[in-house]
């Protein structure tokens, strides 16, 4: 039980930064993205406790959100409607995470997919390069 309560307090985490991001009124096109972002994050955290909790308590396997969704709903832990509400953000989470050639309000086009798989190795190596600098900058001190 205590994946459980691990699962639960990182949800009830997110749901904290997510709060943070709706009550902000006034929003910048980077404010409006970490709000996105943290509703995917949030939403992934809710359904994997939701899955962690039907298979420790009810012995139900849920492979995806929307088959967690329909467990706890048949169980009774959501209305129709919050079973509804989820299915929705969850066709939301989906659409921001797999929409990679929309265009931002300026007409900026997010980068193609292998664009975003070289970034995380382009990133080390420009921070390799800086720690090789600094390190050659301190042994010449």
């Amino acid at each position: 039980m205590a994946g459980v309560e691990r699962r639960f307090a990182e949800a009830q985490a997110a749901l904290v930064t997510l709060d943070e991001a709706v009550t902000n009124a006034s929003r910048s096109l980077v404010e409006r993205d970490s709000a996105i972002l943290r509703m995917i994050y949030t939403f992934e955290a809710v359904w994997k406790a939701c899955q962690q909790l039907l298979g420790e308590r009810e012995d139900i396997e849920a492979a995806s959100p929307n088959t967690a969704i329909r467990a706890a709903r048949r169980l009774g832990w959501l209305s129709d409607e919050d079973a509804q509400a989820a299915t929705r953000i969850g066709r939301d989470r989906n659409l921001a995470v797999h929409n990679v050639s929309r265009e931002d309000r300026r007409g900026n086009r997010t980068p193609p997919r292998g664009a975003r798989r070289r970034a995380p190795a382009l990133a080390r190596g420009v921070a390799a390069a800086r720690s090789r600098r600094r390190l050659r900058h301190h042994l010449k001190s």
